[in-house]
């Protein structure tokens, strides 16, 4: 928070994902463009507490082991990178399309299950990805193309899971049963 008011409520420019100067050895933009969620406003506080809250609960109850989780960030970062790259989108908003990518599998995982938004509604969980992606239009007054990117991406992890397509490898297992 501090970035944002120190530099006018903008993300500072040395964090942004720009593949020329990752490739001159400034290897943290593809991780750095993953913390961005957008200017801070409403639009933030929402976006940080939709990931605060439903990361959370995957993490806990639905990851029996931690390198499942770990394999769906990673899968999720990733193809989040290469549909931006491929796409031509703007990288900036890495952060909130990753928070897309979540929300719609926690969405997946909890289906038919009502869920309070703010305190102030509730909605279905499978409706929650939508929500997110009518909020982005509403109160950003752009297309939420970034939000049904992040829908898509994870539509495929929850396909790909379901049929046994994704699995930790055995290296990364070793890393954490080694601890």
């Amino acid at each position: 928070l501090g970035s944002f008011f120190l530099a006018g409520n903008q993300w500072p420019a040395w964090l942004n994902l720009d593949w020329k100067k990752v490739m001159t050895g400034q290897l943290w933009r593809p991780f750095t463009g993953f913390l961005y969620y957008g200017p801070f406003g409403l639009s933030y506080l929402l976006t940080i507490h939709f990931v605060w809250t439903y990361m959370g609960t995957l993490e806990k109850l639905q990851f029996a082991e931690p390198w499942d989780f770990l394999v769906m960030l990673l899968f999720g970062a990733a193809s989040l990178l290469a549909g931006v790259g491929i796409g031509g989108g703007n990288a900036r908003f890495l952060g909130h399309n990753l928070s897309c990518f979540l929300v719609y599998i926690w969405a997946r995982t909890y289906e038919g299950q009502e869920v309070a938004v703010m305190e102030f509604f509730t909605i279905r969980a499978e409706l929650l990805p939508w929500f997110f992606a009518a909020q982005t239009y509403l109160l950003e007054h752009e297309p939420p193309v970034h939000d049904l990117l992040g829908i898509a991406i994870g539509h495929s992890y929850t396909v790909l899971r379901q049929r046994k397509r994704l699995a930790a490898p055995g290296a990364l297992r070793a890393v954490y049963e080694a601890r």
